[in-house]
């Protein structure tokens, strides 16, 4: 397996999941169920597939401790170490990548808690290292399974897609333009500078951002001296990806003096961008060398993975999705039987268990139906009672006589006896009253 020593890798994990509200009250995102497995397991096992020995993983402080917790559970060789950030703050993610800045010695790989994928890392790494790409970013083609048709839990409300407009070489991968779609109404002005240097100018408006980057050293560098950018997404990747084009973007010596167009007291991106003389030896020997463009300084490329699985549960819709389609996907479960833990009582001769995930300590009693179903630990599922196409998480208590269908139950949430309940969402800690017939149910709503 092939270590990779030159990169730090980072996991985001601090977000406050503000798009799922009612499942990330009193738990934090990353630790959201999806299968057998808390959220966060799947960046953390693609890196440690992809051979890194270690990531650093940023986290709010007010949940280090249940993070580290689950984390330390789940049986995994790469080496750990959590950076707390203050939950208080509405830090972005280049303002927490800057928090670490003085950690971070090389170049960096920025991953998202919430991103799943079969991708192998090693063909995106690779793309950076035959550049000498100053920035990779990930995307992923429209989703393949558009067969898996379904009703999001909860209040009916249309699901509001984001869309950005992504421009690229379709020879060479160059990321050429990056953009929101809602910036603009009915058309979206492009540069004839950008339509001169590019004859292959692929735009894209349906490709998702997997919130993966793989990045220069420098560009934390440049994140230290430009406070203002508080996002990668949404403020430094597209600044990045527009100077590339600029005709200061040639390589320079040390000596010379970048003289930038801007009138404001910007840091020059250029001046923090070139290499010393030793960087430049260092390049010129390596066996990648020879396929490098020696004339620029700034470059950026796009991976379009066109046949893997890409998808970041940040949305209900989004999370619910990866749930109904994990069990047929081949994404570091491990073996068949890890989807049952050992740890679980099932009583049950109901239960499906080719479809269904059960964490550890849970117990299933006799009289009762278990379909297309993911159970957390620590959940008791009394008899007669009927489970189809649910999340179940931590906790969680079925009474007697209960039928659920298409509904997320949150952490240590009650369903009393006799409830019925279709497309429901029930936050956590809350108890639904016995005997009551509900369909797109919120704790607010009682």
């Amino acid at each position: 397996m092939q270590n990779w020593l030159e990169f730090q890798a980072v996991v985001m994990a601090a977000g406050k999941g503000s798009r799922i509200p009612e499942m990330t009250a009193t738990k934090p995102k990353c630790l959201l169920p999806v299968g057998n497995k808390p959220m966060i397991y799947y960046p953390l096992k693609l890196l440690e597939n992809a051979g890194f020995r270690d990531t650093k993983i940023i986290v709010a402080d007010n949940f280090l401790v249940d993070i580290q917790e689950e984390v330390d559970q789940l049986g995994l060789e790469i080496n750990l170490s959590f950076v707390p950030i203050q939950s208080d703050k509405d830090w972005g993610t280049a303002d927490s990548l800057r928090h670490i800045s003085d950690n971070i010695l090389t170049d960096v790989i920025v991953l998202s808690c919430d991103l799943i994928t079969d991708i192998d890392l090693h063909q995106v790494l690779n793309v950076y290292r035959n550049n000498n790409a100053s920035l990779v970013s990930l995307y992923f083609s429209p989703s393949q399974d558009e067969q898996c048709v379904f009703t999001v839990p909860g209040p009916k409300s249309k699901n509001k897609f984001e869309k950005d407009i992504i421009g690229y070489d379709s020879k060479t991968s160059r990321l050429l333009l990056m953009a929101s779609a809602s910036d603009y109404e009915e058309t979206m002005p492009i540069s004839s500078a950008l339509l001169n240097k590019c004859s292959n100018l692929t735009l894209c408006s349906k490709l998702l951002d997997s919130h993966m980057y793989i990045m220069k050293r420098w560009l934390v560098n440049y994140l230290v001296k430009d406070v203002d950018i508080s996002t990668l997404k949404g403020e430094l990747l597209p600044f990045v990806v527009k100077k590339q084009l600029s005709r200061h973007c040639k390589n320079i010596t040390l000596n010379e003096k970048c003289i930038e167009d801007e009138e404001d007291e910007k840091p020059d991106i250029f001046n923090i961008s070139k290499e010393s003389d030793i960087e430049t030896n260092i390049r010129s020997m390596s066996c990648f060398g020879n396929t490098y463009n020696f004339e620029e300084i700034i470059k950026c490329y796009a991976f379009v993975a066109d046949s893997n699985i890409g998808i970041r549960a940040n949305t209900l819709y989004d999370y619910c999705r990866i749930n109904k389609i994990i069990h047929k996907l081949n994404i570091n479960l491990g073996d068949e039987k890890d989807k049952i833990s050992p740890e679980a009582e099932i009583l049950s001769n109901q239960f499906d268990k080719e479809t269904c995930f059960v964490g550890p300590n849970t117990k299933i009693m006799e009289k009762t139906s278990i379909k297309s179903s993911t159970i957390g630990s620590r959940c008791t599922i009394n008899p007669k009672t009927r489970i189809t196409d649910c999340i179940l998480m931590n906790g969680v208590t079925i009474e007697e006589r209960c039928v659920l269908h298409n509904c997320i139950v949150c952490h240590d949430a009650v369903i009393s006896a006799g409830c019925e309940l279709k497309d429901c969402l029930i936050s956590g800690n809350f108890k639904v009253p016995s005997g009551g017939n509900f369909i797109y149910l919120l704790h607010n709503n009682l």
